[in-house]
């Protein structure tokens, strides 16, 4: 099964059965201010997931995700990752991100990880030097960024 969600709502607990790949996407701007605090919940045993979930800052925006993988007792076999990561364009905005396991199963696979980063002022004068303006290099690179 394979999730792509933009700018959701509200995240709420996602019980996973089945091998899955869900993205989930923020662009936020003009002080759009996130707080999530999603479970993904591994119940059913030999499940393969990966959850990515990308942000994008601008103008004041602020996010705070404290994302956590759960294995249940009797998921023997589970293999997940839960990846968040963060593309700040202007320095007035701030992200925390906060991945975390809670596991039941002492026979899983589990990881996370986390990145908050800017775009690079040698990337946008290499992008400069190609013919683009600051607005087209900075939409290549935050569309780059949300489709990676």
């Amino acid at each position: 099964m394979t999730v792509r969600l933009t700018n959701p709502k509200k995240l709420s607990d996602y019980i996973i059965t089945e091998d899955s790949e869900i993205t989930i996407v923020y662009d936020l701007e003009n002080g759009q201010n996130i707080y999530e605090a999603p479970n993904f919940i591994h119940e059913n045993p030999n499940i393969k997931s990966r959850i990515n979930i990308k942000a994008v800052l601008r103008n004041n925006s602020n996010i705070k995700i404290l994302g956590k993988l759960v294995i249940n007792k009797n998921a023997k076999g589970v293999d997940t990752y839960l990846k968040s990561d963060c593309l700040i364009i202007d320095a007035n905005c701030s992200a925390t991100i906060e991945p975390s396991l809670e596991i039941h199963e002492s026979e899983v696979k589990a990881g996370h990880g986390a990145a908050i980063g800017y775009i690079s002022p040698e990337f946008l004068n290499y992008l400069y030097s190609k013919g683009l303006d600051k607005n087209s290099a900075q939409l290549l690179i935050i569309e780059s960024f949300k489709n990676s």
